[in-house]
């Protein structure tokens, strides 16, 4: 092999190994191309076994951020993790998604003074989050649940839930689904 070959394999390694130092994880999982993070204020971005992060997605962590076994983060998802973002084992998330558990700046409402800027998200086992939803800050998504595509999620769902809509409401009961 000619030296600059080598060169470009190595470089190559080398880009691998800085994409995963970013994670504080030890335990095997997939990053697909494209896939960009960023750490900020001593963030923590824990990743479970098998978990995968499809092409164009975007990490932006300043918080504790944690993905659980076996889950699928899709492609051209956005988390943005200030506080804490828990995403439980085996969930699947679909192609452009947001999930953000801050408004990102500091806000003034008329009557009520300050507003509140983050709030964690705790997302449990085995949930489906259809494309193009939108989770906000401070909700809790029960194991078992359906959020349907294009869902605009401001509230805690309850386990064993079916909800869709803007904003997102309730509409049925999830015995089980399959990937």
């Amino acid at each position: 092999m000619p030296p600059r070959d080598k060169v470009i394999a190595a470089l190559g390694v080398l880009r691998w190994m800085l994409r995963f130092y970013q994670f504080d994880s030890r335990e095997p999982f997939i990053i697909e191309r494209r896939v960009q993070v960023l750490k900020w204020k001593g963030g923590r971005i824990e990743v479970g076994r098998g978990a995968r992060l499809a092409m164009g997605s975007k990490i932006v962590c300043g918080g504790h951020l944690v993905i659980g076994p076996r889950t699928i983060i899709g492609n051209n998802n956005v988390i943005m993790c200030a506080t804490e973002v828990k995403i439980g084992a085996r969930c699947m998330i679909s192609w452009n998604c947001s999930i953000f558990d801050s408004i990102g700046h500091k806000m003034w409402l008329e009557h009520t003074g300050e507003a509140e800027m983050e709030a964690p998200i705790t997302i449990g086992n085995d949930v489906w989050i259809g494309p193009y939803s939108i989770i906000m800050k401070g909700v809790t998504i029960g194991d078992n649940c359906i959020i349907g595509a294009g869902s605009v999620v401001r509230r805690d769902v309850p386990p064993n839930s079916l909800v869709y809509g803007n904003p997102a409401r309730r509409a049925g009961t999830v015995v089980r689904w399959e990937r």
